[in-house]
């Protein structure tokens, strides 16, 4: 059993003597069990989800580093991550205070500039308007506190005086600053093993050292400290801006899991040994790559595929789908079966729900009853989907339940049968269009208004008047031209369902 450790919240400003730790295990934060059990990377399995205060949580995202646009395989991980968020906050009730970090200055946006003969700063701000626009077209909820390296340089030059203090970093001749890993025994426990993927150079002492700030270059940007001139690493930025914000202990610290390596590992290292503790981050939450045929998507092997793209021929709603229907912790393939396959599911709810909206206000129903049955159904669902969210968010179960029950219930509103049971009918449909959009889809089309559903739903009527019609007389002119109608409208984004009763129609995409 896994022993209890109390936390303890330092100011950013205090750093203790480094103790050498060598137990890398994960620790069990001391406080309130939320119920909810998640992946742990450091533990290699589930883990309960313990917080100092049961309400109150805090998350970090590593944001984008904005030198060109963002691709759909950095949308998979922002929609999965946002799935979490929702779903800790909306069925667990948890509080999250959210940030997520913007790495404005690096090698790649100081080449964007120089290739395009364009200031860094203006690269930077350009790609990151263009990240939130993209983010907004996906519903993903914007985090309460965005922190950008370029306006945070002299809390991480503080961050790092305080590790040269304390010895375990050292200066290098060029004025570059270095984590001694070789003074840290617990480095690699969030992936023991590893290359630590920086180039090694003749100013480290260690092979696996890595660059906390580096010196400063000609035709670059740098800013002054005690040391010199430089700009700050990579991994310094994220640490120094998160204790900045949440103090000492972070409860969830969240990206793609190839930042898993050296990014958070290096992360984690520099905080423990800043803040003199032995576990930074309680929980990691990493989400699996988007691949495209078991080959992963990415700007470097110039496969990728834009948001804007992606969002010309699916709808936000049916990515967000693809993503529920696969496990965040593990790769995710994109292809236009997978797509369809999720736009079908989307259109199956949308279809039901107004289904389920004409059946409550059916005309000639008699007087309405309950159905035991289903009532039981739609609790054993509500029961084990909050188990499957319990853990470590099992989203596709969730789906799976949700689909059968729309199944069962379909049978009562389509059947041929003279029992009428609203109450029953309508809290499935409720219940489902709770969870889905407590998950995040939006299940509507913003463009759409009170005149063109009143025009939609005048035309879908006649031309059911005149289908029934033609099919009782047997009419094969009158059924191809109702025929005509329905692609013609599909081929708007409106679709028909047609029934031997009322027909439904839904806007896809």
């Amino acid at each position: 059993m896994l022993k209890i450790f109390p936390i303890f919240r330092r100011k950013l400003t205090h750093v203790c003597s480094l103790k050498p730790y060598k137990d890398t295990k994960w620790l069990m934060p001391n406080g309130n069990p939320t119920g909810v059990y998640i992946y742990n990377c450091v533990a290699e399995g589930r883990v309960p989800i313990i917080l100092n205060d049961p309400t109150i949580a805090t998350w970090y995202s590593c944001g984008p580093t904005v030198y060109d646009s963002a691709h759909i395989g950095h949308a998979c991980c922002y929609v999965k991550l946002d799935i979490i968020q929702r779903i800790l906050k909306s069925f667990f009730n948890i509080n999250l205070v959210t940030a997520m970090g913007v790495t404005d200055i690096d090698d790649k946006i100081i080449k964007k500039g120089l290739e395009t003969n364009t200031d860094f700063k203006t690269v930077a701000k350009k790609y990151e308007h263009e990240f939130w626009m993209d983010m907004s077209s996906l519903n993903i909820e914007k985090p309460m506190i965005i922190t950008r390296v370029s306006e945070h340089i002299e809390t991480i030059s503080q961050f790092i005086k305080g590790l040269i203090d304390s010895g375990i970093a050292y200066i290098a001749k060029d004025g570059s600053v270095y984590f001694d890993t070789s003074k840290f025994p617990a480095y690699g426990k969030l992936q023991a093993g590893q290359d630590n993927g920086e180039a090694s150079d003749d100013a480290k002492i260690n092979k696996m050292d890595f660059a906390l700030w580096k010196g400063v270059k000609p035709s670059e940007p740098s800013w002054p400290t005690d040391w010199g001139e430089g700009r700050p690493g990579w991994h310094i930025e994220c640490s120094a801006m998160v204790s900045k914000i949440f103090g000492s202990q972070l409860d969830f610290h969240a990206g793609g899991i190839d930042l898993k390596f050296p990014h958070h590992e290096n992360e984690e290292t520099q905080s423990c040994a800043y803040h003199n503790s032995r576990q930074w981050a309680n929980y990691w939450v990493h989400v699996g790559h988007l691949n495209l045929k078991d080959t992963k998507m990415s700007k470097s092997l110039k496969n990728t595929i834009s948001i804007p793209d992606v969002l010309e021929k699916y709808s936000a709603d049916t990515f967000r789908m693809a993503c529920l229907m696969s496990n965040y912790r593990y790769p995710m393939e994109y292809s236009d079966e997978v797509m369809s396959t999720a736009e079908e599911v989307v259109n199956k709810f949308k279809f039901f729900l107004k289904d389920v909206e004409v059946y409550a206000n059916k005309r000639d129903s008699g007087v309405g009853d309950y159905n035991n049955k289903l009532l039981n159904e739609l609790q054993k669902v509500i029961e084990n989907n909050l188990e499957a969210l319990r853990s470590d968010f099992d989203t596709a179960s969730c789906v799976n339940a949700l689909l059968n029950l729309v199944t069962q219930t379909n049978r009562i509103i389509k059947g041929n049968t003279s029992n009428y049971y609203p109450v029953p009918v309508l809290l499935v449909a409720d219940y489902i269009l709770q969870v889905l959009t407590k998950f995040g889809l939006m299940l509507s089309d913003s463009s759409r208004d009170n005149i063109r559903n009143s025009f939609i739903d005048t035309l879908v009527e006649f031309r059911h008047i005149v289908r029934s019609n033609a099919l009782e007389r047997k009419d094969k002119e009158l059924l191809n031209a109702c025929d005509v109608v329905r692609d013609k409208m599909k081929s708007m984004k409106i679709q028909i369902n047609d029934s031997k009763n009322t027909p439904s129609w839904v806007i896809i995409k």
